[in-house]
């Protein structure tokens, strides 16, 4: 029963806060550093994926570098894609680097990337004209990857977090943080 009470005390203190931040015309500011974005995104890799039946990609050791000056998120992996034939298969192993904007799904308290633009593709044994036509294949399964795995969950627990879930204003990177500004919209 304590609990219970600890609980519902905790949402009310933090939707007091938020009206507070909402109605008073201040913000607040939470700093989610980089280390913790690259942790969120280790998560769950290394990840494989069949396309088309003849391609299987396998995503792993994700990298992040917050960009302040467009705001957008730069991301790569590591990749290998080993396309299967009826007679053979062959397996390129290479990197992307992406970078996309962080993207606010309140319901879920999740950041995910969005607009998503491959900004390098390398696949060195790779003839350059079937890297081209693969490009396809793997935008697909970077926007699969990238929708299905937020960079950052807010956490429940913690006061200032849940308040953010419920007035968040502006979603922003400064240095190697992404700033999360609460506040009046």
């Amino acid at each position: 029963m304590a609990r219970i009470i600890a609980v519902l005390v905790a949402a009310l203190l933090a939707l007091a806060i938020a009206g507070y931040l909402f109605y008073s015309g201040k913000e607040y500011s939470i700093r989610i550093p980089e280390a913790e974005i690259q942790q969120n995104l280790e998560k769950g890799l290394p990840i494989t994926r069949q396309y088309l039946a003849i391609f299987e990609l396998t995503l792993d050791n994700p990298r992040v570098d917050l960009r302040p000056d467009s705001g957008r998120i730069a991301a790569g992996l590591d990749l290998s894609l080993k396309i299967m034939a009826v007679d053979d298969s062959r397996t390129f192993s290479g990197t992307v680097d992406i970078s996309g904007l962080p993207q606010y799904v309140a319901g879920k308290g999740e950041f995910y990337l969005e607009d998503l633009k491959i900004d390098l593709l390398a696949l060195p044994d790779l003839p350059e004209r079937q890297l081209e036509r693969l490009r396809l294949v793997i935008e697909a399964a970077l926007s699969e990857y990238y929708s299905r795995h937020p960079i950052y969950t807010l956490k429940r627990g913690k006061l200032r977090q849940l308040a953010a879930r419920l007035a968040l204003k502006e979603v922003s990177v400064d240095g190697d943080d992404l700033v999360l500004t609460l506040g009046k919209h």
